[in-house]
């Protein structure tokens, strides 16, 4: 293709090409459909004439009107490209319009920009990427933009497709635009190309088709009968499946042609959405200490579920730094100004001596050996039974006296889950922190050869990838084709073998909140990912099985290493028991988010949401996803009581936005001094109280400062040893996972542990935030990826796209491609 090399904003792109994602060079219709056919759907294959392309032609024009535009000839470059494309594609063509700022905040420009049809060869596709340029300076669009408030002229994107030779062709929307009733999907359908529908010349047959195939489809309009109900219930189908991928309520452009369906366009629908509330100020009000803002479990502001939940954290915090003897009075969390903050609480210094009593005792008894042994012996069967019990009711089926019942025990399966992963995370923290104090202070290793030591033990980090590689495996021996996702769907809905392997994969590890924020969507909410895991599963070649093995083996190694140097020396005692205490509490890091965090998330997300349907039914909620800004007993007492909370969720949706439109500072009050010496201590709490703060500081990660003059490169903090180059990919939040393909370099702001299940598609890691004893490290070793983290804003500086080399020893990243 005709493009600048090396350049990340070309003059033509391919809609398989992941520079297509850009909205900004490519607009935002064919962005979506190059985000819908890297999903897997059927969208025809096209090419897009970026804006910088455009840019290029207007250049060097005095004036800039339409008829400029048009009528100026395309330079050699650009020609190229456009010959290029129509061999290419070849056959009748499909010329669109595709605005930058198209359905923006400022002007949506609907049917404001050309489309061409039936264009046929390099002369025509020249005519018309011109007139498609043009477009973008008539004077009814300088007109509207003027009026709208947009400032000047916006770049223009020409998108080129195969053209479909329609019999049936029309739209469809997942949600009434009419009502807001989600319940239904309205399918409008004509006889030959879906343009006479949408600009108005025909009149369409329309179908009601109830949501999730849950009934028979109605049509309420039979003109031409352009679709039987089982063809209505497929487009309708694919509409659904569209928008679980867009993440929200959709309208999608279709066409069927010789028996298969086609997708032609996608867009949210904002119409129906939400009002936005108005902004209600929050009285801010910081408490005394040093606030900082907590980015890693809460990069926005939590809702009030959310933030209610994570508030009995700061009670536990300070039982768990009393049973270790910590000299610190607890860890705390605070919501200020809408966004969450943490400190670190000064121990009262009468509480001192017995503080350090405590702390004697607990080293010499082994507390933190005794509280993982626990877990490991007694509390994890145990959490295992409730989770599972949990699980088997059919909520619908509950009366609503049982459904809040429910609700009552899975909050205390939550609560105790919170009480035992911040016992856990004390002995883990203490365990790993005396070890590291031992191995880098003592004995002078690095970081790399710290953890060589570990890698390999968490296990539960590795389970869904395993479990994946099953799954692929009994697909992979079905497929006929290519294993992409239109091959994988069709398998799911036709071979009943597979479908119950795939509902067993889901079953096993659905049950997991993909963020902290429960009104995010858990991983069983997504089958459209779990077939975007297997797709990216079933392009890799690695055996993750062997990989394993050959850790493990690496490790034993590694510890008989270190054993045998340290013989006959005074160390070698020290660092036998460290080692031991390490190699059962580094496990535990990962093992313990499933069960105490992560499925009582997912199941209390469930059982509120079956509570919110009945609450939209009878009136008293306005949405079902409104009930993530009720705390947990108001939802159970709406339920009851038959209270209406619309008021109370206005008001808080209000505080919400405000808060998003006021970020608070990174901290409040003045940030300490260094704690005082505790070389008069005695070395049980030299020890507890250094290894605390040294995996504190190896979980949260500081970045390094930036070198004079250098360019073309991040610094971050070695993560996970090993080098790899690859294409970025910058994934934000959950929401964004089926971005991600087979061996693209991750880069994102912090990950959990549910990030897990994806790691097997990656081939590097890159975090803005996070040490050495993150989550992101921990899972990056055990899958044997290289990471570099804590680079500060490796999120900010890397664009889709771009080539990296990614060094998980030194924790630089090379940027190759701008």
């Amino acid at each position: 293709m005709s493009n600048d090399k090396g350049s990340a904003a070309p003059l033509v792109v391919s809609l398989d090409d992941p520079r297509a994602l850009d909205r900004a060079e490519v607009g935002a219709k064919a962005a979506v459909l190059a985000q819908m056919r890297r999903a897997g759907f059927p969208v025809p294959d096209g090419f897009v004439f970026t804006a910088r392309a455009m840019v290029r032609h207007v250049g060097e024009l005095g004036e800039v009107t339409a008829d400029t535009v048009r009528e100026r000839p395309l330079d050699d470059g650009t020609r190229a490209a456009v010959e290029e494309v129509a061999h290419n594609l070849s056959g009748s063509l499909a010329v669109r319009s595709s605005g930058i700022d198209e359905d923006g905040t400022h002007a949506s420009h609907a049917g404001q920009y050309t489309t061409i049809l039936d264009v046929e060869g390099a002369e025509d596709l020249d005519a018309a990427v011109r007139e498609c340029w043009a477009s973008g300076f008539s004077t009814v669009v300088r007109g509207y933009r003027e009026a709208t408030g947009a400032e000047g002229d916006a770049p223009l994107a020409v998108l080129v497709q195969k053209l479909v030779p329609a019999e049936t062709a029309g739209v469809a929307f997942t949600v009434n635009p009419v009502t807001g009733s989600r319940d239904e999907v309205l399918v409008s359908a004509v006889r030959g190309i879906g343009e006479q529908l949408v600009s108005g010349e025909v009149s369409p047959d329309d179908w009601t088709v109830p949501a999730g195939g849950g009934g028979e489809p109605v049509n309420t309009a039979g003109r031409h009968g352009a679709l039987t109900a089982a063809q209505a219930q497929e487009i309708a189908t694919l509409a659904e499946r569209v928008a679980e991928v867009m993440g929200g309520p959709t309208d999608i452009e279709w066409a069927r042609a010789a028996g298969r369906l086609h997708l032609l366009q996608a867009r949210p629908v904002t119409a129906i959405a939400d009002a936005e509330p108005e902004p209600v100020p929050i009285r801010i009000e910081a408490p005394q200490g040093f606030w900082a803002k907590d980015t890693t479990h809460a990069p926005l502001p939590l809702l009030p579920m959310t933030r209610e939940l994570l508030d009995y954290n700061n009670t536990v915090l300070e039982q768990v730094c009393a049973q270790f003897g910590l000299l610190l009075k607890g860890l705390a969390f605070a919501t200020i100004g809408g966004w969450r903050y943490q400190c670190t609480l000064p121990l009262n210094p009468a509480d001192a001596p017995a503080r350090i009593g405590t702390c004697v005792d607990a080293v010499r008894q082994d507390l933190t050996g005794q509280v993982i042994d626990e877990w490991l012996r007694e509390i994890r069967p145990r959490f295992a039974d409730r989770i599972d019990r949990l699980r088997r009711p059919d909520l619908p089926a509950l009366s609503d006296q049982e459904l809040a019942e429910h609700i009552a025990e899975t909050l205390a399966l939550h609560r105790d889950g919170t009480e035992v992963h911040f016992r856990l995370l004390g002995a883990v923290s203490i365990a790993l922190g005396r070890y590291g104090l031992f191995t880098t202070g003592v004995l002078g290793w690095d970081h790399g050869r710290v953890f060589e030591l570990l890698t390999g033990l968490s296990t539960e980090s590795t389970g869904p990838a395993l479990a994946m590689a099953e799954l692929a495996r009994a697909a992979e021996g079905r497929l006929d084709g290519p294993a992409d996702l239109a091959a994988l769907r069709t398998l799911l809905e036709t071979d009943t073998e597979f479908a119950a392997a795939f509902e067993t994969y889901r079953a096993q590890y659905g049950c997991r909140a993909l963020q902290y924020e429960l009104a995010h969507p858990t991983l069983a909410e997504r089958p459209e990912l779990i077939l975007s895991l297997l797709r990216d599963q079933l392009a890799q070649d690695a055996d993750l099985g062997e990989a394993g093995a050959s850790a493990e083996q690496a490790r034993h190694e590694a510890v008989a290493k270190a054993h045998a140097e340290l013989a006959g020396r005074p160390e070698a005692e020290p660092f036998a028991t460290l080692l031991s205490g390490a190699e059962r509490a580094y496990p535990v890091r990962e093992d313990n988010e499933y069960w105490t965090v992560s499925a009582p998330d997912a199941l209390l997300r469930w059982a509120v949401l079956e509570a919110a349907g009945r609450l939209v039914e009878r009136g008293l909620l306005e949405r079902a996803e409104h009930v993530f800004f009720l705390e947990v007993r108001e939802v159970s007492q709406a339920l009851l009581e038959a209270r209406d909370v619309r008021e109370v969720v206005a008001e808080r949706r209000g505080e919400h936005r405000w808060a998003l439109q006021n970020p608070g500072p990174a901290g409040y009050g003045e940030r300490p001094g260094p704690p005082p010496s505790m070389d008069a201590l005695p070395a049980e709490v030299r020890e507890t109280m250094g290894g605390f703060a040294w995996t504190m500081q190896h979980m949260g990660g500081v970045s390094p400062a930036p070198q004079q003059g250098e360019s073309g490169r991040l610094r971050g903090v070695p993560g996970s040893a090993g080098r790899y180059t690859g294409v970025v990919r910058v994934v934000l939040s959950e929401g964004e996972f089926d971005k991600i393909r087979a061996g693209d370099v991750l880069v994102c702001p912090i990950t959990s542990p549910v990030w897990s299940v994806v790691f097997p598609s990656i081939g590097a890691l890159v975090t803005d935030t996070g040490g050495a004893l993150s989550h992101a490290a921990i899972i990056a070793r055990e899958y044997g990826i290289p990471a570099a983290l804590a680079t500060g804003n490796a999120t900010e500086v890397l664009k889709d796209g771009m080539l990296v080399t990614v060094d998980g020893v030194s924790g630089v990243v090379e940027i190759h491609e701008q």
